[in-house]
């Protein structure tokens, strides 16, 4: 027989587990960590997260979130907020969204609420399947201009003449027409495309014909290139033939220099082009630049499982979003038609 100690611990214990369930079973069990995950989310957007200290853009990313937030970079890493989906309080927060579903479709479908059920069982599933999504590779991402290549994982990746392929040691694994807001399936992947800006492509000439360019002055010579921004948000070229240094600024201004004095040779704030659109300028000494507007894309590369989950899961979203509003809008609609200002007009007085 137990004794009246461990009684009191069962009964404290059930106690707790009804407050727990009360809780769970009320609008602030969903509301909140809902709203905590809302705000993570937001930030998630304002501040792009971290990437692993392996991939090649962890420098750069470093160097523009130092630059952008200053003295608040390191207190912010203290918190976790660069990674803020390996922290205990976000997945603590899913939990707790996702027991209170669990309660909320058990309470519904007790009292025979189908579609407030069916609401929170398809949107406890969605979260299961995103959970589920955490064991899959990770999904490789680089942002590409047309007419640029660059290295995504082990494969290099390349987009141009409206074509993209994907390469793996010198061969190519996959490609096809390029068609940004849809699936592609990309050799191994399925390639998720959507446009993320715009970025000028340089080519120059001089009295004898087309100049060489280069991106520093240790870089190779190439014959166009185009004008990322560093950091700061400038972007730099040389154009050793000429013994000039090019630099756009924001918010459009091109400026050259002569090579060794920093002497202005030609300064213009430049107006916006379209895609595709080429602005040229003649210069002293009979030297010529053109630039046209390239789109720059970021491009996602999925397995098509991780694909199928992402769909599954998006899915499974939505029909719960739909179910609820099956639940609350009949019932809105009913308390408003029953509402003093809103009855019916009765036969007129005698």
């Amino acid at each position: 027989m137990p004794s009246p100690g461990w009684a009191h611990g069962i009964r404290e214990g059930w106690h707790l587990l009804r407050r727990a369930w009360e809780w769970l079973s009320s609008p602030w069990g969903i509301g909140i960590p809902a709203a905590l995950l809302a705000l993570g989310l937001l930030w998630m957007l304002l501040a792009s997260q971290m990437p692993e200290p392996r991939d090649p853009a962890y420098g750069l990313w470093v160097a523009r979130a130092r630059l952008r937030f200053g003295a608040l970079f390191d207190p912010l890493e203290r918190l976790g907020l660069w990674a803020l989906r390996e922290t205990p309080g976000w997945r603590l927060a899913w939990a707790a969204l996702g027991l209170s579903l669990l309660v909320h479709a058990l309470e519904a479908a007790a009292a025979r609420r189908r579609w407030a059920a069916l609401s929170a069982a398809a949107l406890l599933g969605a979260i299961l399947l995103g959970i589920a999504g955490e064991a899959l590779p990770p999904p490789l991402s680089v942002s590409l201009a047309s007419g640029e290549g660059r290295s995504v994982g082990a494969f290099w990746l390349t987009l141009e003449e409206g074509r993209i392929v994907l390469w793996e040691q010198g061969n190519p694994v996959g490609g096809l027409t390029f068609a940004p807001n849809r699936p592609l399936r990309l050799g191994p992947y399925i390639a998720l495309a959507w446009r993320e800006g715009a970025v000028l492509e340089l080519r120059a000439a001089g009295p004898e014909g087309p100049l060489t360019l280069r991106a520093a002055l240790d870089a190779p010579p190439v014959s166009s290139l185009l004008l990322h921004s560093s950091p700061e948000g400038e972007a730099f070229a040389a154009l050793p033939q000429a013994g000039w240094i090019l630099r756009l600024s924001p918010p459009r201004t091109l400026t050259v220099f002569r090579e060794g004095t920093g002497e202005v040779v030609w300064q213009e704030t430049l107006p916006s082009l379209r895609d595709g659109e080429t602005l040229e300028r003649a210069l002293p000494g009979g030297y010529a630049l053109a630039l046209t507007a390239r789109p720059v894309y970021r491009i996602v590369l999925l397995s098509p499982l991780a694909f199928a989950q992402w769909v599954l899961s998006g899915a499974m979203a939505l029909i719960g979003l739909l179910a609820g509003a099956l639940q609350i809008l009949p019932a809105a609609f009913a308390r408003r038609s029953r509402s003093p200002g809103h009855a019916e007009p009765g036969p007129p007085a005698a």
